[in-house]
């Protein structure tokens, strides 16, 4: 299966899987340690990928059900029963080890919810719940790149674990942005993924990621950037930001990169969606139960919304008059997919249009009135305001395999009740909120006493040195132009820094572009009925949603027709 895919032209898998291979060993043999990445599995993608239990390193380790209740599933076998359509875990009371999870399938046509994992012991006694396949959200895997040094087959095998992971991730999204992976004192851990939906220059940002797992080693912090999508990918600015603050206060940035410190988020009272019911639970704590569109697994888009309507209400203190919105979100999956769909739209005439949208012409305008009427990556906050819902900010999305902390000012003058009450309207698909809440006791912190840490070491395995590249934001860009680059960068530990009174930032610029196929004809009677109705971008992502479901992926043969 694995190799079948491999040959495919439109996976460019000649040069992908030489540089993959390569950029393994470079890995093994300069960390001489691991990585680990925690992610959701694509449900939408589970027919891809048959991995062999035997040199499979995916584990499952929590089940998210419906109703938000987060299922752990780290001491557990989980197995699929087919005929029940359920999942069962089995728990051994002995101690299980030699873990390893298989994904394929299912027989049945549109249906890809087989999840099996396999245990080398088989003794002790087992304990079993059972839950309904109907029941279940989302499917959380943690993926580890072994110790290595012991034997060439721990090192050949650590290789193909690699590999397969690439092709999962570049299958799953076929857009991402570059991966960040921190050193944490033993092994590099998934910890950013900035500059998600910068797809051309012109659309070049900053952006400030929050380094949970780095810690110093030997003096230095050390960071891991891969190029891990079918993508050119252009880095500008990569520096380290060094955030001092309270031990008992939290630090978070804003959009515009200023921080603020608190001590406390204000949960909301109620959350009311489109249906009447209270979903208030998936928004009250950080824990990766994430509320988003229950994507189905058949190929019916019955009872799905086009639009969800989300209504949030908070208490809110005599006299405030702003306030501050905190949420960890994030674009989905399939949001994140359909930025390749859409660029692919535009076929040979691609070129042409990020050159419009460079020099910031009438395309840049056209595209940011699509984005903010359809909401795809960038969504209102609808402030209730005398009796009526005015727009008053807007959130930028991210991810969509790490999501970051991001806090928005939020003005409260004309909010004349004793509460907050405000709208988000998230396009089916395109959006996944895990924590939101109020912040009325803050306090901005001064940029003098932001420590930037310049790298002193930036290597990409080839000999050459880019650190010059990533000093300043001055369009001197370091590339990543294929699938596995990877590069190590280096910055000093200041001697007096001490990690409880610091919060670590990376601050990224750049961009990058997808890589489409530029052979075809621009569909350009689509694209204008897509940028100029209302609602029909949905009607078309459900439509290829649906069509990969039932395993069409040629782009070109979608009939605009069937778009009602």
């Amino acid at each position: 299966m694995f190799f079948k895919l491999f040959n495919k032209p439109a996976n460019k898998t000649g040069i992908a899987f030489v540089n993959l291979v390569l950029i393994a060993c470079f890995i093994i043999s300069e960390i001489g340690c691991h990585t680990t990445s925690t992610y959701k599995y694509p449900k939408e993608n589970l027919e891809y990928t048959n991995s062999n239990p035997e040199n499979g390193n995916l584990k499952i380790i929590s089940i998210v059900l419906k109703n938000g209740t987060k299922v752990d599933t780290k001491d557990y076998e989980v197995v699929y029963d087919d005929s029940a359509k359920s999942l069962k875990l089995m728990r051994e009371d002995s101690t299980i080890e030699g873990k390893f999870v298989n994904i394929k399938r299912s027989d049945k046509p549109g249906i890809y919810d087989t999840v099996i994992t396999y245990s080398k012991v088989s003794v002790g006694h087992k304990t079993k719940r059972t839950i309904p396949i109907n029941d279940v959200l989302d499917i959380y895997v943690k993926k580890t790149e072994f110790e290595v040094g012991l034997t060439i087959l721990t090192v050949l095998g650590i290789i193909t674990g690699f590999v397969a992971l690439i092709f999962i991730i570049i299958l799953a999204a076929k857009q991402s942005c570059p991966f960040v992976y921190t050193f944490d004192g033993n092994k590099y851990v998934f910890d950013g993924e900035p500059l998600g939906g910068a797809i051309c220059s012109g659309l070049s940002r900053t952006d400030y990621s929050r380094l949970e797992n780095l810690k110093p080693s030997g003096g230095k912090f050390k960071l891991l950037v891969r190029n891990e999508a079918d993508e050119k990918q252009f880095l500008d600015e990569i520096k380290l930001l060094l955030i001092p603050h309270d031990e008992n206060k939290s630090v978070t940035p804003d959009p515009e990169g200023g921080f603020f410190t608190y001590d406390k988020i204000i949960p909301p009272v109620s959350v009311i969606d489109e249906s009447g019911s209270d979903v208030s639970a998936f928004f009250t704590d950080k824990d990766d139960i994430k509320w988003q569109t229950q994507m189905p697994y058949d190929t019916s888009f019955k009872g799905i919304v086009e639009k969800h309507n989300l209504k949030f209400r908070f208490p809110k203190p005599e006299g405030a008059k702003n306030a501050l919105l905190f949420i960890n979100c994030g674009t989905a999956l399939w949001g994140s997919y359909m930025i390749k769909a859409m660029l692919q739209l535009r076929g040979n005439k691609v070129d042409d249009w990020y050159k419009n949208i460079n020099s910031g012409d009438f395309e840049m305008s056209k595209l940011y009135s699509f984005m903010e009427r359809e909401e795809l990556y960038t969504l209102k906050v609808n402030l209730l305001e005398d009796g009526s819902y005015r727009t008053r900010t807007y959130i930028p999305a991210g991810g969509p395999f790490l999501d970051e902390d991001k806090i928005i000012k939020l003005p409260l003058d004309n909010v004349t009740d004793n509460y907050v009450e405000f709208t988000l309207n998230p396009p089916a698909g395109y959006w996944k909120i895990d924590r939101l809440g109020l912040i009325y006791d803050y306090e901005k912190i001064d940029n003098e006493n932001i420590r930037e840490l310049d790298a002193v070491y930036a290597n990409d395995g080839e000999g050459n040195d880019f650190k010059d590249a990533i000093r300043s934001r001055d369009k001197n860009y370091y590339n990543m132009l294929l699938v596995g680059n990877t590069a190590n960068i280096y910055y000093d530990v200041p001697p007096e820094f001490e990690m409880t009174k610091n919060e670590i930032y990376l601050k990224t610029s750049g961009y990058y572009e997808v890589n489409t196929d530029k052979k075809i004809n621009e569909q350009k009677e689509l694209i204008e009925a897509i940028m100029s109705t209302p609602g029909k971008i949905i009607k078309y992502s459900m439509m290829l949603y649906n069509q990969k479901v039932k395993g069409i992926t040629e782009h070109n043969t979608f009939d605009d027709k069937k778009i009602k």
